[in-house]
């Protein structure tokens, strides 16, 4: 999947402080920031990524386009250590993913007019939903960034700040535990629970 990216006239203008600009680039990785932050804060995560926006605008004039970061590597940095500064302050664990269905994209084909099936699905997101949010907060980000957005795994590495093996690994701890998880749950569709929770 290709990454979305600012042109360089409008990340520009959002560092002379333009809201319309600005709002484009709301715009274009509102996406990718709410993934993130549902992934570690759960039902909190869509008022994480506002908040992430406002810091975001408040600080775009001190972000290098020339510099190694992407601007939407930066904008992810930022998702993260707000979302790790409050999990710090609430010292609580959030159910990560138990608006998972409303707040990123669903994994699950689109439902059909055979009601029977769209029972199935129904079930099946549940499940899936139900052993995401079994997972440690590092898999899960990782997943999310990876499986939903696309991102790549060097991006990910410099989001997470490990190396890309970490990644690699995490992401691969993250699939296995799915397949285990889900096979072991109540069987709606065999090997396709699998195949769609991981893709």
């Amino acid at each position: 999947m290709s990454a979305a990216a600012l042109d360089d006239a409008t990340l520009a203008a959002c560092r002379r402080g333009d809201r319309a600009a600005f709002r484009q680039l709301v715009l274009t990785y509102q996406q990718a920031v709410l993934s993130l932050c549902t992934a570690m804060a759960g039902a909190d995560g869509e008022d994480l990524a506002q908040e992430t926006f406002v810091r975001v605008f408040n600080a775009i004039r001190r972000f290098d386009p020339t510099g190694p970061a992407t601007l939407r590597s930066w904008i992810l940095v930022i998702a993260r250590r707000l979302c790790h500064d409050r999990a710090r302050r609430v010292r609580s664990q959030v159910d990560a993913f138990d608006q998972i269905t409303h707040a990123a994209r669903d994994p699950l084909p689109a439902a059909g007019a055979d009601p029977h099936g769209d029972l199935v699905r129904a079930r099946l997101s549940k499940q899936v939903a139900a052993a995401i949010a079994q997972l440690p907060v590092e898999q899960r980000v990782v997943l999310a960034l990876r499986e939903w957005e696309g991102i790549e795994y060097e991006e990910i590495a410099i989001i997470e700040q490990i190396p890309i093996g970490t990644v690699r690994s995490r992401l691969a701890r993250a699939r296995e535990s799915l397949r285990q998880m889900l096979s072991a749950g109540p069987t709606v569709g065999g090997d396709e629970e699998c195949h769609v929770a991981t893709r």
